[in-house]
């Protein structure tokens, strides 16, 4: 797996808090998630990447190069916020970005009216991007990151206050984009998005890395996890959760107010599970192999697996 970002034991502190605590990592080529809680140093990162942001200790390297360089020619950067100038258009904007990312005028005017094009913005090009909804917004702020075809992509947030559809057409222009061979760093907080897009995934909290791997390895399923439903009253639900668990571990119950789901690991045979809907008065309404969402495998990363439901 070809490492393009590599991050050795960063340190960055704001006084006395630590927001990167000898961060380590490698950002392989294609699309990879950075996940974590508010405050776990995401935001942190893509700025020490950027230049924006000192460490007090470690280092990294962008294609081999080294954070003394200047990356501007081979990152583009889509900020969070909202940050553009509103008394400019679209495509005086996108052009002058080009130009402060190292491109000549000529170029930088071909390649505004190409990325616009792409990113679906059309003949609005022209309007002052004041005027924009917050969709087409982020459409110009995505245009802006890739109007000198870097290598390295950094999007914090990338579809922050978009309508459904507008979500959906930026993800599919962040895969277009993944499929050109780039490396794209993705920030988000919305799990789901971050599964139909990425291949791999960083989850980080504390400013450490605390998960890593490959979407498919961590959505896979170990041996003997099922999900269960069961219908009953508090005490029966209860009893059957207390009995249940004498043989297998808990993930994870999720209360439904007369039902409860259950997500249970080590399960080598039914049997036991049935006689303890036998014994518990509750009604089994579905026992089936349960297949991981990364919001499954986000939440276990930081409980460690135990759930309530005494």
């Amino acid at each position: 797996m070809e490492v393009r970002i590599r991050a050795k034991n960063i340190v960055v502190r704001y006084g006395s808090v630590t927001a990167l605590d000898s961060f380590s990592t490698g950002i392989p080529r294609g699309i990879v998630g950075i996940l974590g809680p508010n405050g776990a140093g995401k935001t942190t990162f893509i700025k020490v990447l950027l230049g924006l942001v000192q460490p007090q200790s470690g280092e990294f390297t962008i294609n081999g190069r080294g954070s003394v360089q200047d990356p501007r020619d081979m990152v583009g950067y889509m900020p969070e916020n909202d940050c553009l100038m509103g008394s400019m258009n679209a495509f005086e904007l996108v052009s002058y970005m080009g130009g402060l990312s190292g491109m000549m005028r000529d170029e930088a005017i071909q390649r505004s009216h190409a990325v616009l094009d792409f990113v679906g913005i059309g003949e609005e090009r022209y309007r002052n991007v004041g005027t924009y909804s917050t969709g087409m917004k982020q459409r110009v702020k995505l245009a802006q990151a890739i109007v000198h075809d870097p290598e390295i992509l950094l999007l914090d947030e990338p579809t922050n206050g978009m309508d459904p559809d507008g979500r959906k057409d930026m993800l599919e222009l962040i895969s277009d984009i993944g499929r050109t061979g780039k490396t794209i760093l993705v920030s988000s907080h919305l799990l789901h998005e971050v599964e139909q897009v990425c291949e791999h995934v960083k989850i980080i909290d504390g400013g450490k890395l605390i998960r890593e791997g490959a979407i498919k390895e961590i959505l896979m399923p170990e041996d003997g996890r099922y999900k269960l439903k069961v219908r009953g009253t508090k005490e029966g639900i209860r009893k059957f959760c207390k009995l249940l668990r004498k043989e297998h571990g808990i993930l994870r119950v999720t209360d439904e107010g007369s039902q409860a789901e259950i997500i249970v690991k080590n399960v080598r045979a039914s049997g036991y599970i049935l006689g303890c809907v036998r014994e518990s008065g509750v009604q089994l309404r579905y026992y089936r192999p349960d297949l991981l969402s990364l919001e499954d495998a986000f939440m276990e990363t930081f409980t460690g697996g135990d759930a309530s439901g005494d």
